[in-house]
Parts: C-alpha cells; structure tokens; sequence
C-alpha cells in the first residue's frame, strides 16, 4: 500500500512539473535548439554517473540525482529530482527493478517526454542468481555454475526467460544486482550507455565511440590489475559483515566471500548469524573482516573483539560516494583501486 502510495505520488508531482515547465519554456534545456548549450544526463546511481561522465566527455554534463553520502535505495526523490530528471536531455537508470522510485521517475518521463533518451544501463548483461541464506556461507564456489543453471542461467553464464522475469520485480527478488564489480559486465554497461547517449540531438557519435574506448580500456586495465594482484592469495575466503553484494568479485576472481547477511543492504545479522560468523573466522584463519562502508561497522567490530580477527578493513560495493572520496574526485575505478584491491590483498594474503 505504502509503495502504491509513493508511486502515485511521484507520477502527480512529475505531471505537475512537466505542466509547469511546460508554460515556462524551461523543457528540453539542452537539445542543441537554443544556441548550442550542452545536453545535460541524469544518472540514478553513483557508478552510473561515472561511466556516463567518461563517455560523454565534453558532449553533455552528467549530474547524479541522488546526492552525495546517499545510497538511492530506500531513499524518495524530493520535487527538484522530479523537476531534474524532467529538464534533462536524458536519463541514465539501473533498469526496472533495481529502484522503485527511479522506475516511477523513468515512467513519468516517458509519459510525458517520449522524446527524452531513457538508458537501461544493465541491459543485456548476464546476472548473477541470489544467494539462498544457507548458500552465503557454504563456500560452493565451484558448484555455482550448476546452481545458476537451476536458477535461471545455463553454464555459460546466459540467463533464461525465468530470470528475466524475475528481474521486472520491485526488490533485487532472485537475482544479484550488483554486476558493476566485475569490470568486464561493466564494459558491456559502459557500451549501452554510448548507444544511449548516441541518441541525443546535437551529439557526435564518434567521439562518444572515442571516449567510451578509451574508458573500455581502463576498466581492462582495472581487471588485470585485480587478477595479478589477487592471484597469490594465501587465502580462500573473506569475510563481509555485511550484506552479500560481492560475488560478482567471486565470480571473476575465484575466491570465497561469507556473507553476515543477504542482498538487502539494511537487513541487521540475527545472533545466528553472528555465531555462525566467528565459526567462519576460525575456520578460514580470517584475521581481517571486512566492513562494508556505507554500513553499520558495529558487527565487524564486535566480530574483532570477540574472535581472533586481528582488525577490520574498508569494502565497498560502491552504492554510492563519500564526501571524502567526491572531495578526492574518485570515480569508480579509483574506488576500486584504492578501496577494495587494498583489502581484499590483506585478507586474501596476497603479496
């Protein structure tokens, strides 16, 4: 009822708001019509802004519509994000299901501005199958390419009709979202963006092409980077005390990470899953635990206190970015490299 509510809600406001762009000519800022001024793209998601940011160029001006420090999940856009998403020449989204309030916003906008370029960024892309809460500390890695064939992917990877469906939910329901930490599906988001963006009066293919190439080629360099630098771990597993949103690290890599808790970022671990845990710890000899960023670090810290762990390091699987790494002028990849590489060398061991 709730969600209904808000969805409304969002549709109402963004209707008014087009009306009243409408009469003040405020529409379509950026169209090349006025004299030439640049296209303007709004992102729903940090990542997203970063890779529109690096194929665009000079050709637009990206802005994220979700501020600084916010995670876009769970969150509810105020009227100037309506108001922002509607002057736009186009809107850079996860793809429906990922969050509810940037789907209300991108059927708003194609209600009242079919014109306006609207880019499903994880289009095409393979996904991931979500962790059942048995699987998160299993360490199966080697069965997963049999359990991703029982749950709506066949051993290459390719997602069935079934997953497809399963993605049009509201929640991230039995699929993993968070593709963006294998650099090579992010590759292919980068590629759909470039298409998206092509699309907008008064840009230049060719030097979207140009910029997207030259971004394709740090995101190799990023992987490379990771697999020669992860490849003599001493260890096998991690451990997150927090929400399991690092397997696409697995899936490339070829680690274990144990999970405090499943795919919602908010879930709180039950006392279960804290014993469970330090059992892990013992284990796996895990002497660094892993704090998600943009979480509670109240679990590693007890996790450290209560075990044998010897500290807690920074992961993230970037929802979002500090102010301190803004400040910094981090993008993903430099998030990627001086966030989670570091951590993941510690706790792996590797040299």
């Amino acid at each position: 009822m709730a969600t209904d509510i808000s969805r409304r809600r969002v549709l109402e406001m963004g209707t008014a708001l087009f009306a009243a762009g409408s009469v003040a000519g405020c529409l379509g800022a950026s169209s090349g019509e006025g004299g030439g001024s640049t296209n303007a793209v709004r992102a729903t998601f940090f990542v997203l802004t970063d890779f529109a940011r690096n194929v665009a160029g000079d050709a637009a001006t990206v802005e994220s519509l979700v501020p600084i420090g916010q995670h876009g999940h769970g969150w509810e856009p105020s009227v100037q994000v309506q108001r922002d998403a509607f002057e736009s020449d186009a809107v850079v989204y996860m793809g429906e299901g990922f969050q509810p309030w940037a789907d209300d916003v991108v059927e708003n906008v194609r209600n009242e501005r079919p014109e306006l370029t609207v880019v499903a960024a994880r289009r095409g892309i393979d996904l991931l199958p979500a962790r059942r809460h048995e699987e998160r500390h299993a360490g199966e890695h080697a069965n997963e390419s049999e359990e991703g064939e029982h749950r709506g992917q066949d051993r290459n990877g390719n997602r069935s009709e079934a997953s497809e469906e399963d993605e049009g939910g509201r929640d991230h329901g039995a699929i993993d979202p968070h593709f963006w930490l294998d650099p090579r599906r992010s590759k292919r988001a980068v590629s759909t963006i470039e298409d998206g963006l092509s699309g907008m009066d008064g840009t230049i293919a060719d030097a979207l092409a140009e910029n997207a190439a030259r971004y394709r080629n740090r995101l190799n360099e990023l992987d490379e980077r990771f697999e020669s630098e992860l490849e003599s771990a001493e260890k096998s597993a991690v451990l997150v005390a927090g929400h399991d949103a690092f397997r696409y690290l697995v899936d490339r890599y070829g680690f274990e990470v144990h999970a405090l808790t499943g795919l919602a970022p908010d879930s709180a671990p039950s006392p279960a899953d804290v014993r469970r845990a330090q059992e892990l710890i013992a284990e796996h000899e895990i002497e660094h635990v892993l704090a998600p960023v943009f979480e509670s670090g109240r679990a590693a810290k007890q996790l450290v206190a209560e075990t044998d762990a010897k500290d807690h390091l920074p992961i993230t699987p970037i929802p979002g970015v500090t102010e301190e790494w803004n400040e910094r002028g981090w993008g993903y990849v430099e998030i990627m490299e001086r966030v989670n590489l570091p951590s993941l060398k510690t706790a792996l061991g590797a040299k």
